[in-house]
């Protein structure tokens, strides 16, 4: 399998190849192109084996990413037939696509937006981020992946890699997904005034050691700005 990306950062696009008997995952709508030696299955974005049990725990998951984490309730899995089979892949807004590499032991933290595609052996998960992120704008649910192969993330703008040791202040709409010894709480940008009045309202203060990915636009501010333009 090998995965490149190109076009960053503003139109980030992945492109896989695969080889028989290899298999990738997508969100649903990602698929741009591909090979036709590639068979796509559609399922729910869920894990279950193939049991009637299985199905219906893969149901009520999918439903729960759907309507719990803003996520597709559906995902495409591409299976190669031949050797050489390609696939590209490309988020819906514009902006960047970023490849980590996942090896044992690895977690990595994503919004929920912010997952686009990973290898068969990527467990993706949901978990609760609590309540006060109903307040920031992000959903109070988050995804957890772990396993062994490649993870794909997306973003709305470029990506920026940090790195933190000790304290760091990111704007909600701005986080797109962390690792490490790293803990959060959602705090107001600065005083009351300062919130209120700024623009940045609330914002997330991360304490730890660990890296996180941000993106360089605020989905956010883009809606707040295009909703005076539509017509009454």
């Amino acid at each position: 399998m090998k995965v490149d990306v190109e076009s960053r950062p503003s139109y980030g696009l992945a492109v896989v190849t695969l080889n028989k008997g290899e298999t990738f995952i997508s969100e649903s709508g990602a698929m741009v192109a591909m090979s036709s030696g590639l068979k796509v299955d559609t399922k729910f974005n869920g894990t279950g084996d193939g049991s009637f049990m299985g199905k219906m725990r893969a149901m009520l998951v999918g439903l729960a990413r759907k309507f719990l984490a803003g996520e597709s309730l559906f995902i495409n899995q591409f299976d190669a037939t031949t050797d050489g089979q390609q696939v590209m892949l490309a988020p819906t807004l514009v902006g960047d696509v970023e490849k980590i590499k996942m090896t044992g032991g690895r977690k990595i933290t994503v919004q929920a937006t912010s997952y686009l595609a990973s290898g068969k052996n990527i467990e993706v998960g949901l978990i609760w981020g609590g309540f006060s992120m109903l307040f920031g704008g992000e959903g109070a649910f988050f995804l957890e992946c772990t396993g062994k192969g490649p993870l794909l993330i997306n973003s709305y703008g470029a990506i920026e890699k940090v790195e933190i040791t000790g304290g760091y202040i990111v704007d909600t709409g701005h986080v797109v997904g962390w690792e490490g010894d790293l803990t959060y709480k959602i705090k107001k940008a600065g005083g009351w005034k300062s919130t209120l009045l700024s623009g940045e309202g609330l914002v997330l203060e991360f304490t730890g050691t660990g890296t996180l990915w941000l993106q360089t636009r605020n989905l956010g501010s883009l809606l707040g700005w295009i909703t005076p333009q539509l017509p009454g």
